[in-house]
């Protein structure tokens, strides 16, 4: 019985004679050094690769490597001088800052401010540059006296001052001006408010009529004839293969592939993720591709079991082994690979050396188990 085992870089399954336990080989596929495990199953790590300095092809090589660099090589001999307490701090190079040139401030440039005309209606505008003075002061004055000369006297009702209702409003002079209108900015909010608050339920207003006027919905008639929705169903079963020893284990990590009779679509898929060796983020995506082309892929658990949410119809399964191989004289199945071609890119990548089981599979939608061992 051959001593079977895994390629640690690309999970090829491989045999060797037992006679080779404990040995370093080459990987046919991939061609990296492995360790042949023991007969137990222990496995040593590889060796740390050593340099012979005596192998004649490494002498050659560093011969063309010098002859390459302009001449034979010439050993050079470097003395270093113990260095000063200076040169000893500056051996690594120090950042040294640049200096940043200061610009001298361009003082203001004074704006010369006109003297209002008597024809303006502007205010004189004191300068607020430095201390207040006697004429800025007097200045403020002439401007509070001037605003409380443009707002109207306050007339109270049942004083002197209130005024009969056929008099005339007194004309603004030179000296008393007409008060601005004051804001409204209360009142125009409170219009927004109430504005929003009618439109709110004149809305709902107009739903409540458009249920009451929509005519009463009619019962929807299904025709017999009609193709029903397809339900989907599931496909069990357990994945076994027999050990050296004779026993049955789990093939945990097979992959169910169950492909549509009919294909759709001429895109090619890519076969990482459905081999039993891919991880789990790719075999999530394969089964989300396979599942839009109208197939399904799952794998199976820790105890060999699997599930497959399949809807009635005819289907061709694929079962791929995680720990069986085939021999390397055993052809696959003409019919096989005809399938595997019209779906994927690289099918002859998909089956490698496993064993595999291939046939049509009928779901019927009553409860199928599917039990399969290598």
């Amino acid at each position: 019985m051959p001593i079977k085992f895994r390629c640690n870089y690309c999970r090829q399954f491989l045999g060797i004679s037992r006679a080779q336990a404990g040995g370093i080989v080459d990987c046919p596929t991939c061609g990296r050094s492995i360790r042949v495990p023991q007969l137990d199953g222990s496995l040593q790590p590889l060796p740390e690769p050593e340099l012979n300095l005596q192998d004649a092809q490494l002498a050659r090589a560093l011969d063309e490597l010098a002859r390459l660099s302009g001449g034979e090589s010439v050993p050079v001999s470097v003395s270093f001088e113990p260095a000063d307490e200076d040169e000893a701090e500056n051996e690594f190079p120090q950042l040294i800052p640049e200096p940043i040139p200061i610009e001298v401030p361009i003082p203001p440039t004074p704006i010369a401010i006109n003297p209002p005309s008597q024809d303006d209606d502007e205010l004189p505008v004191p300068d607020s540059q430095g201390p207040p003075t006697a004429d800025s002061a007097r200045v403020s004055l002439n401007m509070l006296a001037e605003l409380a000369s443009l707002s109207p006297p306050v007339a109270i009702p049942g004083s002197e001052n209130a005024e009969s209702p056929d008099a005339q409003p007194p004309r603004p002079s030179a000296e008393r001006r007409p008060l601005p209108v004051r804001s409204s900015l209360p009142q125009v909010s409170l219009l927004i408010v109430l504005a929003f608050i009618a439109g709110m339920l004149f809305e709902r207003f107009v739903k409540v009529m458009e249920s009451f006027q929509s005519p009463p919905a009619t019962a929807t008639t299904t025709d017999p004839a009609a193709d029903p929705a397809p339900v989907a169903s599931s496909v069990t079963g357990r994945i076994t293969y027999k050990s050296a020893e004779g026993t049955s284990q789990p093939d945990r990590g097979a992959r169910i592939i169950a492909f549509p009779v009919q294909r759709e679509g001429e895109a090619k898929l890519s076969v990482v993720g459905f081999r039993p060796a891919d991880g789990d983020i790719d075999a999530k995506l394969a089964a989300a591709t396979l599942r839009a082309l109208g197939g399904a892929l799952t794998s199976a658990d820790d105890t060999g079991q699997f599930r497959l949410e399949l809807p009635a119809g005819s289907y061709q399964l694929l079962v791929l082994s995680h720990f069986q191989s085939r021999e390397d004289n055993e052809p696959a199945d003409p019919a096989l690979q005809k399938l595997l071609a019209s779906f994927f890119d690289k099918p002859a990548e998909l089956i490698g050396r496993v064993a595999y089981s291939f046939g049509p599979l009928k779901v019927k939608g009553t409860g199928d188990v599917f039990d399969h061992s290598f």
